[in-house]
């Protein structure tokens, strides 16, 4: 393969648009040999250069229409080792949502859930899901929209995303429920496919990150949550002990991981008292080691850099101009006789 490429580079060396669809083939090359030859596919080295070659083709001729597009949309931003990162970050996100999918397949039975749980129950959680998935995209669209029927209008194709999934969702639990499919045999098909999307969906949330930083402390929050995470499995784990005498203290585990959910979602909705969040972020990571070890010290250390992140932002408000996005047009000619000044 490193031969086949040199020669391909060689070839195209001239040609800018094939030398980037080239990069982003190689780029995509081992997480597509991880996924043909893991033990859910069970073909092999055949199964690793066989998925392999497939995920360079599609990555060559789908990613880099897909992310020019949002770039021009400015939806998205490349950083400066953008290639080298989808390999590295895609490659070990795949490496691990393949072996973290298949433990959990093995270690949980799956089909006896489903057919132990009564369908109505099934279906109704699955309604619940798009029922409360609509509305959340309703209400994100209302914040550009003066009325909810526009936002409702605008919020269209999300709502039948979730329609349509739930329908599936829906189809797949009463097959799983009445026997008709196993839960171990879809999850051979769906197990890869998901570990790759994955693969894909990791290194380029980084870029999408970028971009909505620019109206809002996005990364910094979101890093904050991630941290907040560390933070809440440590006092999730010290749980059955908090009704034991002098069990004060291991209380804050879980007081200062929502502490810190809450200030980083805060930072989202009300960008313009960034420092101030900022702050408490940094202070309720500090005392993340107190009481729940800084969520195994990664994060303690996350969330005072998300913290550092939102108090330091200094992206546009939403009234301010962003030269990304062109001011509107005047309703009236350059030249115009009712125009002054």
């Amino acid at each position: 393969m490193a031969v086949v490429l040199s020669l391909l580079v060689w070839f195209f060396s001239n040609r800018p648009t094939a030398m980037v669809r080239m990069k982003y083939g190689a780029a995509a090359f081992l997480p597509g040999m991880l996924v043909g030859g893991s033990q859910w596919v069970s073909l092999g080295a055949v199964g690793a250069v066989v998925g392999g070659i497939a995920s360079s083709v599609l990555a060559a001729f789908l990613a880099h229409d897909i992310i020019e597009k949002q770039e021009e949309q400015g939806r998205y931003i490349r950083t400066r080792f953008h290639y080298i990162w989808l390999f590295f970050g895609g490659s070990v996100a795949t490496f691990c949502a393949l072996n973290a999918f298949f433990a959990v397949e093995q270690a949980v039975p799956w089909q006896t859930w489903v057919r132990s749980i009564p369908m109505v129950v099934q279906t109704s959680v699955v309604l619940a899901v798009v029922l409360l998935g609509s509305v959340i995209c309703v209400g994100w669209k209302k914040r550009n929209a003066e009325t909810w029927q526009q936002a409702w209008t605008s919020a269209r194709r999300p709502r039948g995303v979730l329609v349509v999934g739930g329908m599936v969702a829906i189809i797949a639990a009463s097959l799983f429920h009445y026997g008709f499919l196993s839960v171990h045999t879809a999850a051979r098909f769906v197990g890869p496919l998901l570990s790759y999307a994955f693969g894909w969906m990791l290194p380029c949330a980084v870029g999408y990150l970028l971009a909505a930083n620019r109206r809002r402390p996005v990364l910094g929050s979101v890093l904050a949550m991630i941290g907040a995470v560390f933070v809440l499995i440590v006092g999730i784990s010290v749980f059955p002990m908090l009704l034991l005498p002098g069990s004060g203290l291991m209380w804050a585990g879980l007081v200062t991981g929502l502490v810190m959910i809450v200030l980083a979602i805060l930072s989202i909705i009300k960008p313009q008292s960034h420092v101030v969040l900022g702050s408490f972020l940094i202070l309720a990571s500090i005392l993340s080691f107190v009481g729940a070890a800084g969520g195994l010290i990664i994060g303690g250390i996350i969330g005072l850099l998300g913290g550092a992140l939102v108090a330091g932002w200094n992206g546009r408000q939403a009234g301010e101009t962003d030269s990304d996005y062109p001011p509107p047009a005047s309703p009236l000619p350059n030249r115009s006789s009712t125009m002054t000044g």
